[in-house]
């Protein structure tokens, strides 16, 4: 933060612990970049994404009832590209999330195309065509005020140190962000828009020199110079949110469609890329026939909602903190940055890794959340819909001699999110802490693990060309934890065989201190409660869990898993 011509003080923007996640940092990567990576991955897995064309109309064609010809419901779209010349529309890319409607271009021929899809996923913008034409509603409020933001080189005896807040002696804001290639992002604020003022033009009539007014406004009594431009905008900030995100279970609205809102936090993009990581894995599990229940499935794509509420309060709340300027809460500021490094250490909420992180996500209970029928309800932070949570864990030496052994006893740390790579893969985490490892229980225990885990695998089977980490196309991976260290356990046979396994095949870690068994609300060390189960959804989100390791916990968990998934043996 600066103020008043110097720099008040530092915070940390995600001072976290690597308990919680090995990525205890945060960057800034431009949007561009981030769509041109994905743009080259989908080009190698053979995707081509073709540009210039604009959806005109969509909707869902149900099959009646009283026909015989076998079609079922689909989607109908209309899309058309201009025969000569682009496809940009009037005021494209001027308002960040506007509501109002592309107007219509005229002197334009062009090609009309309808397209008929099982579903269509609508990642079309704050002024989302597919949402309008399906008469979803787009709740929430427009900001009075008015923000400019500018990509390119500057001139200033302000130093940025990561995210820079600068105020000035008028007592607005200015956010500096540091780009690759020596660019420099700004956003400042405008003012609030008057009731006649029309933003289309506001946005005609800026100039270069009005924003290097404004900027050096907020960064007085420092100096502010403008060398070169790369990008200029300006924009009124929406906070909505769709009414729903699933239209007949046929339509589904991502990112911006979805949800808009400010800058503050980077909250968009992620979102966004959130939200079709959660959708892309339960269509994949509906178009490759491994579910019960279609339409219960994408049905769950609605937990994403309660995403998008929070998304729009955390960038709500850091935009207004920014914009804050009464006295009170500007000396506040200055206060927190000032003390704040001394002491942040102490004080958590200093930090905004929380908020901005993402870390604590937790979906509702649905049939892909299903909390045990009898067992009590375990604390909040263990419960289904939870984040899997990370931690360090060790492979077991396969070797005879004791685990203790300093040399020999423990491999390589790694995360326990190393183990959850793979496309479309449910993992299952046993929690034996060291109460079943004796010589008969850890062979029962590893019996009815393979066991079950060979019949899941055996009824609930796809097919796919896409490389993930693993040769096979299983469906279940799953994985040992145990708790001690003593040398009877580590030349137990049934342990040092399960050493021996392959990842995803039953091979048995070590989770030293018990770190990762607090993590998932299970007790470790002889005396302790009977372990237990954790079956992990493909997006590494908690579906169901259960306490004991006996016969009956695992015929809980095939429960669950009949309740979901369609066996390929039937």
């Amino acid at each position: 933060m600066h103020a008043g011509g110097r720099r008040v003080g530092t915070l940390p923007v995600m001072g976290t612990s690597t308990e919680d996640t090995e990525f205890n940092y945060g960057l800034l990567l431009e949007q561009e970049k981030t769509s041109q990576l994905l743009f080259e991955l989908l080009k190698e897995l053979g995707v081509n994404v073709e540009y210039g064309w604009e959806l005109v109309d969509t909707k869902v064609v149900e099959a009646r009832a009283d026909e015989n010809d076998g079609e079922e419901t689909y989607v109908e779209t209309v899309i058309r590209r201009a025969l000569l010349g682009d496809n940009t529309a009037p005021e494209d890319n001027m308002l960040i999330g506007g509501v109002d409607m592309y107007a219509e271009q005229e002197n334009k021929e062009y090609e009309t195309q309808t397209v008929r899809s099982k579903y269509l996923v609508a990642c079309d913008g704050g002024r989302s065509t597919v949402r309008h034409k399906l008469d979803i509603g787009f709740s929430g409020r427009t900001l009075e005020h008015k923000t400019l933001m500018w990509d390119g080189i500057c001139e200033t005896n302000i130093v940025p140190n990561g995210i820079t807040a600068v105020t000035g002696t008028n007592n607005k804001t200015m956010i500096i962000l540091p780009l690759t290639n020596g660019l420099t992002r700004i956003s400042v604020e405008a003012g609030p828009l008057s009731p006649t003022e029309d933003i289309s033009q506001t946005l005609r009539e800026l100039t270069v020199e009005r924003f290097e007014a404004l900027a050096q406004e907020a960064a007085h009594p420092s100096t502010f110079k403008v060398l070169s431009t790369t990008w200029l905008t300006c924009f009124k900030i929406n906070e909505r949110r769709a009414d729903q995100f699933v239209y007949k279970n046929r339509i589904f609205l991502a990112g911006d469609a979805a949800h808009i809102h400010s800058p503050a936090g980077g909250q968009g993009l992620n979102t966004g890329l959130q939200d079709a990581h959660n959708l892309a894995w339960k269509l994949a599990f509906v178009l490759n026939g491994l579910v019960k229940n279609e339409g219960e499935v994408l049905e769950t794509y609605r937990e994403r909602e309660a995403m998008a509420d929070r998304a729009i309060d955390v960038s709500s709340k850091l935009l207004q903190r920014n914009r804050d300027n009464r006295l009170i809460a500007r000396m506040a500021m200055k206060v927190l940055f000032t003390v704040g490094p001394l002491i942040a250490k102490c004080f958590k909420s200093f930090s905004f890794a929380p908020d901005v992180s993402m870390l604590k996500v937790r979906y509702h209970e649905n049939v892909l959340n299903r909390p045990h029928d009898s067992q009590p309800v375990p604390a909040a932070d263990y419960q289904v819909g939870v984040r899997a949570q990370d931690g360090v864990i060790s492979p077991i030496a396969t070797t005879t001699s004791s685990i203790t052994d300093e040399k020999s006893s423990v491999l390589t740390s790694m995360r326990l999110h190393d183990l959850f790579i793979g496309l479309a893969r449910f993992h299952i985490l046993i929690f034996a802490s060291d109460t079943h490892l004796s010589s008969a229980t850890a062979l029962t225990l590893a019996h009815n693990a393979t066991n079950f885990v060979n019949q899941w695998r055996a009824k609930y089977t796809y097919t796919s060309t896409l490389q993930d980490g693993y040769t096979d196309k299983d469906l279940f991976k799953f994985h040992f934890l145990i708790t001690s260290t003593s040398a009877s356990i580590s030349t137990e046979k049934t342990i040092q065989s399960l050493s021996q396994r392959q990842i995803g095949e039953g091979k048995v870690f070590l989770d030293d201190g018990s770190m990762i068994h607090k993590k998932y609300g299970f007790e470790a060390g002889r005396g302790s409660e009977e372990g237990g189960i954790v079956v992990l959804r493909p997006d590494s989100h908690i579906g169901y869990r259960v306490n004991g390791l006996q016969d009956q916990a695992w015929k809980d968990v095939d429960q669950f898993l009949s309740s979901i998934l369609a066996s390929q043996l039937e």
